[in-house]
């Protein structure tokens, strides 16, 4: 090899050397890890609204199952289905003129034994005459008595026929027992109808029932708050499509019994229905609030995070590390949430950053950035109209 290329050699190994080092110089320093920034929210005690929900159903406060009273063919229907009826109006009419002709023929029996009575009692008075001359025999005097009280009694018992008649010439006109909505008819004119055949279902128009039940502890609540059947019990309805229907309601209720399969107590609140939007046997939420009498620590509900362990919420102490805290939550409060255990009054709960944390670390904790108002630019402002008036 000659000097030249020993020399070059030479000099590319050196070289290699050198970056070899300066490579493994570099990977030997430490790697600085930036701490993650957050944002916190100091919790306090505050009063907060206790409150339940639960599944009930509107009952109507009267419905009945309109019948029919005597058997005949159907002679009219007297309202159109669904329509409002008041008390005592006519809603169904059954051919009348069967019990039209009892009713004459038992006013006839009336008469006879009316008559009847009075020729019995004037036997019965003449047997007296004659008894107290002791021309009959007294057997003959008490035949005729028999006679005349026997006749009485046939009076009375052709008047109950007439007032059982009548009775069934009345039920032939169906009328409404009290005010209400009235629902579907399968019937119409000229079906022969029997006796106790169901005609529409009629439903009071006024204020409706809710029933649901709770559990034992939640009434206990109830009971111990001392709000049960006060004003203090705020009681709504949630609907179907998760609305508040815009009338409260009141408790009227609380069974007296615990239902044994489900450990549970049925009670009953009435709320007011002006416009009938309320509709019997339509499911609903029921929901029931008050104010607690005592202070809870209150936390934002987006500081708090589900694990298999239970309820969880990362604080901040005082040198700025993460600590885990295991919580126990009430009810929530719109944006916020009861904390019944685990936290204490001004601690720092993590709200924002929650997947760049673990416990034990270091974090910087940076303050809610302030809403930018625009300014709006001219094209967006009203123009004033030119009030200049023009000479003529």
């Amino acid at each position: 090899m000659s000097k030249i290329s020993r020399t070059l050699t030479l000099s590319l190994l050196l070289t290699s050397l050198s970056l070899t080092a300066c490579l493994k110089q570099k990977n030997q320093q430490p790697q600085v890890v930036a701490k993650p920034h957050v944002q916190v929210a100091t919790v306090n005690y505050r009063g907060y609204t206790e409150h339940f929900n639960f599944p009930g159903r509107i009952e109507a406060k009267d419905s009945v199952l309109i019948k029919t009273r005597v058997p005949g063919f159907l002679k009219d229907r007297l309202f159109n289905e669904g329509d409002i009826v008041t008390q005592g109006q006519e809603l169904f009419i059954i051919e009348q003129e069967q019990f039209e002709a009892k009713v004459i023929e038992a006013k006839a029996n009336v008469a006879k034994a009316e008559a009847d009575a009075v020729n019995s009692k004037l036997n019965y008075e003449r047997a007296l005459e004659l008894r107290r001359s002791d021309n009959i025999s007294k057997a003959t005097k008490d035949a005729r008595e028999a006679d005349y009280k026997g006749a009485t009694a046939k009076v009375l018992q052709a008047k109950a026929a007439l007032r059982l008649a009548e009775l069934d010439l009345d039920y032939t006109i169906v009328r409404a027992p009290f005010n209400g909505k009235i629902g579907l008819s399968q019937y119409s004119g000229g079906e022969f109808l029997p006796n106790n055949t169901v005609l529409a279902k009629l439903v009071s128009d006024g204020p409706v029932n809710v029933v649901f039940s709770i559990a034992e502890n939640e009434l206990l609540k109830l009971q111990q708050a001392g709000v049960l059947g006060t004003n203090k019990l705020n009681v709504s309805l949630i609907m179907a499509d998760n609305s508040v229907y815009k009338y409260s309601g009141k408790i009227n209720f609380t069974d007296v019994t615990v239902d044994d399969s489900t450990d549970t107590i049925k009670l009953r609140a009435e709320f007011p229905n002006p416009n009938g939007s309320l509709i019997s046997g339509q499911f609903v939420n029921v929901l029931l609030e008050y104010d607690a009498t005592n202070e809870k620590i209150i936390m934002p509900q987006k500081a708090l995070i589900s694990s298999p362990t239970g309820k969880i919420a990362y604080t901040i102490d005082s040198k700025g590390i993460v600590v885990l805290k295991q919580i126990t939550v009430g009810p929530e409060q719109g944006s916020n949430i009861v904390v019944m255990s685990g936290l204490e009054a001004g601690e720092k709960v993590i709200t924002d950053g929650l997947q760049k944390v673990r416990p034990g670390m270091e974090v910087i904790i940076d303050q809610p950035k302030a809403k930018v108002l625009k300014a709006p630019i001219d094209e967006d402002l009203p123009k004033a109209e030119n009030s200049t008036v023009k000479g003529k």
